[in-house]
């Protein structure tokens, strides 16, 4: 019992040679203070796992643990700053009611989230499913305008094509004129140096029309916008369930859930009542040490604290004065 009992003063941060001199008034205040402080370790443990579990995605048990550890020991230390105040702080309590308001909404809206948990996760299909369908009007516009677009420049080059091929029917080949310069030796000139007239020689053929070329490429871009209208068109059938993948596969998210807590809690009077009834329940186990520590009748190990306290600064002040006594 005595290692239990150190280990409950070492919890609430009590001097544990103190406390065996004090009464009865004392034991009941250091139980009192180790059951409400037990009582909030155990609650915000339990809402620090399934916070690693449902929230940061933790698989391993021991890295809950410790995440659960790590919220204890927060809770722990937020209550032991309320038990070792000595005497009335009115800041203190102002700030530890509004951090118990704040740990509060924070609990019961993970615990809520545990307990609508069917409720949320209906919502959560139903708001995905309204996420669906404006993705898919989304994209549905998108490939309609890319594929009116194709469909403009199809037209447009099936018009350019039609007047090539009308062209070529009239002109399929086309006159080439090859013009050719040669020197020719007409005679020999005063100093015996030969004489070079250049000649000009014009040779007309037939070539193929220019315009066919064209006519080929137009073609070619006519099929490559034929197949990115087929690939428009498949895509379209294929979108609805390609939506649906990529929205049903995203992870869970805390404000998600958050969100559809918030839209269960408040479209249903029953839930609402339920979640005031835990936010209050949660508030005031928040404020159970506080209301201890904040009583009206003060225990004789607060007193004996106090009047060490007191003890101390009086001995302190008569120090101060005998030195200055002693200067002059």
């Amino acid at each position: 019992m005595n290692i239990l009992k150190n280990f409950g003063c070492f919890l609430i941060g009590w001097n544990k040679d103190i406390l065996k001199e004090c009464g009865e008034a004392s034991q009941r205040q250091y139980r009192k203070l180790l059951s409400a402080i037990c009582i909030m370790m155990i609650l915000w443990g339990t809402i620090g796992y399934c916070f690693a579990d449902r929230y940061i995605n933790i698989e391993s048990c021991a890295l809950k643990l410790c995440v659960s550890v790590t919220f204890m020991l927060i809770v722990l230390c937020v209550e032991r700053v309320i038990i070792l105040t000595v005497g009335k702080a009115r800041l203190m309590t102002l700030m530890r009611v509004l951090l118990a308001l704040c740990m509060a909404i924070l609990g019961s809206c993970i615990i809520d989230q545990i307990i609508f948990s069917n409720d949320i996760q209906q919502t959560i299909k139903e708001h995905r499913e309204d996420v669906i369908k404006e993705t898919i009007i989304k994209r549905l516009s998108i490939y309609e305008s890319d594929e009116r677009r194709i469909a403009y420049e199809m037209d447009s080059l099936n018009k350019v094509s039609v007047a090539l091929g009308e062209e070529l029917q009239k002109r399929p080949t086309i006159k080439s004129v090859n013009v050719s310069t040669q020197e020719q030796v007409v005679g020999i000139d005063e100093d015996g140096k030969p004489k070079k007239v250049k000649t000009r020689s014009t040779d007309i053929v037939n070539i193929a029309n220019p315009l066919a070329e064209q006519l080929k490429a137009n073609n070619e871009q006519i099929v490559t916008y034929q197949e990115q209208r087929e690939q428009i068109r498949k895509d379209k059938k294929e979108l609805a369930e390609r939506v649906t993948q990529e929205v049903s596969a995203r992870p869970l998210g805390f404000i998600e859930e958050l969100e559809a807590t918030l839209e269960v809690v408040s479209n249903s009077q029953v839930s609402m009542i339920f979640y005031c009834i835990l936010f209050c329940f949660l508030t005031f186990l928040e404020l159970f040490v506080l209301t201890i520590k904040m009583g009206e009748n003060k225990c004789d190990y607060e007193l004996i604290v106090e009047n060490q306290l007191s003890l101390k600064k009086n001995l302190m002040e008569q120090t101060a004065q005998s030195v200055l006594v002693n200067k002059k």
